[in-house]
């Protein structure tokens, strides 16, 4: 592998014209780094955050480490992408209740400062999910950030709104991303396949 990042750079310098010894340096600058090992999984399960529940505990995802769990990002106020993304959930809960598969859902907070408790409470009756599979949870502001970086969804306030991508992901149980959706014409049913 050094070899052929040797090669391409050697081919890229010399079309470009830079003088031999400059060449020469990054070669054998190129011929140090450490050639990549293969990264094992990222489990969400071994994360040390905590989060606040829809029923004010306090739990860990570590609660879920044996389980496959249907995992996305959005907020209780939110009425847009929200809105969409929790019309994907339910019907892959309905999939998963034809097929008659188990599984959890979980809904983490975009918005740490009015997500409480009783707004996540109002948020499972307005949107008719009463079902004890379903999770909504808290971070702080810190672990909202870091938890959005590690599962890929990128966020931004504008006024009192948050805007945010659209993604669902389906966690194995042990915790690694196993398939996602991220367009709205995704089939919900392939997250259970």
């Amino acid at each position: 592998m050094t070899q052929s990042i040797s090669s391409k750079i050697s081919a890229v310098i010399s079309v470009r014209g830079f003088p031999r010894a400059v060449t020469g340096i990054l070669l054998a600058v190129a011929a140090l780094l450490p050639v990549p090992a293969a990264c094992a999984p990222f489990s969400f399960y071994t994360l040390p955050n905590s989060f606040v529940d829809d029923q004010a505990r306090a739990v860990h995802l570590s609660e879920w480490h044996g389980k496959p769990l249907i995992l996305t990002m959005e907020y209780s106020s939110c009425r847009f992408m929200c809105t969409t993304t929790f019309s994907k959930l339910k019907a892959v809960q309905a999939a998963a209740d034809e097929k008659k598969i188990p599984i959890d859902f979980m809904i983490v907070s975009l918005d740490p400062k009015n997500d409480t408790p009783e707004a996540w409470k109002q948020y499972r009756i307005s949107r008719e999910v009463e079902r004890s599979n379903w999770h909504m949870l808290t971070g702080t502001e810190a672990t909202t950030k870091e938890f959005a970086s590690l599962i890929g969804i990128k966020y931004w306030s504008m006024d009192e709104h948050i805007f945010h991508d659209f993604k669902i992901v389906r966690l194995n149980a042990q915790g690694e991303i196993e398939k996602e959706i991220t367009d709205y014409s995704d089939d919900p049913d392939s997250l259970l396949q």
